[in-house]
């Protein structure tokens, strides 16, 4: 007579808390493997930006000025190609994209790819035959802030005062379009006046703040062209 022999194998609850073990534990590696990966994205961008200003130097060196930004249709035949600007102290500073194809480099996106695109603004002055007397005057002048809100406000709140130019890009997130818009990355977005904001990363609710930045120093400036034998 044959035998029938129990079958051993798991419930159903039994198969829902393993599923659910595996769940927890995965969600719990995926944070700090995003959270990598994030950071990963932000160093190569600042590469980027870093790759800019040295071109950006570069092309001073050997025009004795700076680019005009880049306005056409991002994709068209001319786009990564510097317009024409006018040295006008009544205006706001000339904004638009970095001129990458004038430059030589590799640089219409940032790290994120399209369509998030790599910004540029310079101080008019600049862009015609640079001087050691050239700056920005009236309301053609770059200033960084720490928030902006400071804009315009006491010297304790600047964190770089009237430089001849800057790139930046909105990194993964362009809080200054999303609802509501965050004031900060939003005075950045506005081009109209001159006034930037560069502080930490933040995620924190209502504090949002991934914008990435680098701008070109006139001291750094002046002693490179000076170097080159360029300058007086």
């Amino acid at each position: 007579m044959n035998k029938i022999h129990p079958q051993h194998g798991f419930t159903l609850v039994e198969v829902a808390i393993v599923l659910v073990i595996l769940g927890l534990l995965l969600g719990g590696m995926m944070a700090p493997l995003s959270a990598r990966q994030e950071q990963d994205r932000r160093d190569k961008n600042a590469e980027l930006l870093e790759k800019a200003r040295e071109a950006l130097i570069g092309y001073a060196v050997v025009n004795r000025r700076l680019p005009c930004p880049d306005r056409d249709t991002p994709g068209s035949l001319t786009s990564g190609q510097e317009n024409s600007c006018v040295i006008d102290s009544s205006r706001p500073p000339p904004t638009g994209r970095l001129p990458w194809v004038t430059l030589g480099i590799p640089g219409e996106y940032s790290a994120w790819g399209a369509p998030n695109l790599i910004n540029y603004a310079v101080i008019s002055a600049f862009t015609g035959e640079i001087k050691l007397t050239t700056t920005g005057s009236g309301s053609d002048t770059i200033n960084i802030y720490n928030a902006a809100g400071n804009c315009g406000g006491p010297p304790g709140n600047l964190v770089a005062l009237n430089i001849p130019a800057l790139v930046w890009n909105t990194a993964k997130t362009d809080y200054a379009n999303r609802a509501p818009a965050r004031a900060d990355e939003a005075e950045n977005a506005n081009g109209r006046d001159g006034c930037y904001v560069y502080r930490e990363y933040s995620s924190l609710d209502n504090q949002e703040f991934d914008d990435q930045m680098i701008w070109l120093s006139p001291n750094l400036l002046f002693n490179r062209m000076l170097e080159a034998g360029v300058l007086p």
